[in-house]
């Protein structure tokens, strides 16, 4: 019997796995989410409109290759571990990536640009395999049970907080450090060690859960198995699936919103506040918070529900937004205190985790008895490569309206105005997701019976694909 159709207790150390698996990758992509766009302006010398474009050319490449990359995955089944060999083989190709956007050649800016662009795809394009796999890993190890997999998305939290704690207080001075010695060099040298520190627990995972995620030869002939699927069906089935667009809509305005204040932060504290001293003292303040909210913002999704508890964040990180466009005004310590209130709302949201797009893809099987769950969980993925191209227009706004030039060793911006539009963008994004969010019908009564039911009926055809095999 596959163990996809036998499995439905959860081993205690199987959210660990994940919660040392989200650990290593914050590391893997803590520089290029920081740190890019100002080691492309400041270090680099490319021009922030050159730096929209290239961001932007890349991301739109990149999200098409992300509207197959779920249905590739779906279909490999592949016998070295159908999810897993995904996760295995990509983390040492964005490793290579890294390399090639902070190696920073001393050649022609024509040339400079294209390795860049070669480091950005991947860097990125790897990304697109690795979640879809680690979501689809995810409920193949948590099965039906609404509560496992919330225990997974949990530790999760956990690992991803503790993960930032460290990153936050050991990037910038480990980067600042290896530039004192190699100068502009620190970039790429914590960049890439970070991403061999990714790969580890990426392997970890793979070795780990090899006996949840065997190759099963029977797969392919299991009514409406996620093999047996045809290309057509896997997109038009999704297509049809109101509660999937539901769902774009509103992660598509998180992520534009997470993609446009990541890259601006270091902006704003150099020009807002007056410094970047403190923004180490930010991140381990924001990342400590996190950490705390991974025990208490567990019980509170199980509480009021998945669907309450994404529309409860997004108001939440709204109305902070605002205060920050409106009162920070420069004060490091306060907005410090409103970065880490965001880290709770950012918390429920982690400790909701893929559930709604399972939830989503749960309700896809239940109407339509073909298993598209691998791929419905990706677009989860599509809509953070919507996002990232949708920010690098909201990024290059918010440097514009703040008057950002820089030419040569002098640096023009309009302080006030920087802080303002920072605090602006991201809480209408953060409203357009709650206002969204308001529609999606699927309870938790209704998540719970499309679950079991979906296994029941996929037990039941796993038990007739054996029997017609003799």
């Amino acid at each position: 019997m596959a163990k996809e159709t036998q499995q439905v207790t959860l081993e205690p150390k199987v959210p660990w796995l994940f919660a040392l698996n989200t650990f290593t990758t914050q590391f893997g992509i803590v520089v290029t989410l920081q740190f890019l766009n100002i080691f492309m302006t400041d270090i680099a010398l490319i021009p922030v409109a050159a730096v929209a474009l290239i961001l932007t050319a890349g991301r739109i490449a990149d999200m098409i290759i992300s509207l197959f990359a779920g249905s590739i995955v779906q279909k490999a089944n592949l016998k070295t571990g159908p999810y897993r060999t995904w996760i295995l083989i990509n983390g040492p190709l964005i490793t290579i990536g890294v390399f090639l956007l902070f190696l920073n050649p001393g050649v022609a800016p024509a040339a400079k640009v294209a390795v860049m662009v070669a480091g950005y795809f991947f860097r990125n394009i790897p990304q697109n395999f690795i979640l879809t796999a680690q979501n689809a890993l995810l409920a193949k190890c948590a099965g039906p049970n609404i509560a496992n997999r919330l225990a997974i998305t949990a530790k999760n939290m956990i690992g991803t907080n503790a993960g930032a704690i460290l990153t936050s207080l050991a990037t910038l001075p480990l980067i600042n450090y290896f530039n004192g010695r190699f100068p502009n060099r620190g970039y790429l040298i914590v960049g890439v060690t970070f991403g061999l520190f990714m790969a580890l627990g990426q392997l970890i995972l793979y070795i780990q859960l090899r006996e949840y995620d065997k190759y099963d030869p029977l797969l392919k002939q299991v009514q409406g198995s996620n093999v047996n699927v045809k290309l057509s069906q896997i997109y038009s089935t999704t297509l049809k699936n109101s509660q999937v667009w539901l769902l774009l809509i509103s992660n598509v305005s998180i992520q534009m919103a997470t993609f446009t204040v990541t890259p601006v932060m270091v902006y704003f504290f150099r020009y807002t506040i007056g410094s970047t001293a403190l923004y180490p003292v930010m991140l381990t303040a924001a990342a400590l918070t996190g950490l705390c909210a991974a025990f208490f913002c567990p019980p509170i999704v199980k509480k009021i529900g998945k669907k309450n508890s994404q529309i409860l964040a997004d108001i939440l990180q709204a109305s902070l937004y605002v205060a920050i466009a409106l009162l920070v005004k420069g004060n490091a310590v306060f907005f410090i205190v409103l970065n880490c209130l965001l880290r709770v709302g950012l918390g429920i949201r982690t400790a909701v985790g893929v559930n709604l797009w399972l939830d989503a893809a749960e309700y896809q099987l239940f109407n339509t008895g073909k298993d598209t769950r691998p791929f419905v969980m990706s677009v989860n993925a599509i809509t953070m490569k919507i996002g990232q191209v949708l920010s690098s227009f909201s990024y290059a706004w918010i440097l514009g309206f703040a008057g950002y030039d820089a030419s040569g060793a002098s640096v023009s911006v309009n302080a006030g105005r920087l802080g303002f539009a920072f605090g602006v963008v991201p809480a209408l994004l953060y409203s357009i997701s709650a206002l969204t969010m308001s529609f999606f019908k699927i309870n938790e009564e209704k998540s719970k019976e499309y679950a079991e039911a979906n296994h029941k009926m996929m037990e039941e055809r796993h038990a007739a694909a054996r029997t017609a095999a003799g």
